[in-house]
């Protein structure tokens, strides 16, 4: 397992496959729209830079934790 940087979490790669353990958890109404859809930015832009594999994998994990915060502010709203 590799530590992930971002959460306290790890993610697991194997397989073709990124199984992402995490140690914290969010609420949906503690999120500032705002502020996840400009990390969601961030990270997508991250990703379109990113070098190696060890970047790439860390820069998709950014992807999707901001991705699903982005996700789950739209399910509330």
């Amino acid at each position: 397992m590799a530590n992930d940087g971002s959460d306290g979490g790890f993610a697991r790669i194997g397989n073709n496959e990124i199984t992402v353990l995490v140690n914290d958890a969010e609420k949906g109404s503690d999120i500032d729209p705002q502020e996840a859809q400009q990390t969601l930015e961030v990270a997508e832009a991250n990703l379109s830079k990113a070098e190696g594999k060890r970047q790439t994998i860390e820069a998709n994990l950014a992807l999707r934790r901001a991705r699903t915060r982005v996700e789950a502010l739209n399910m509330i709203s």
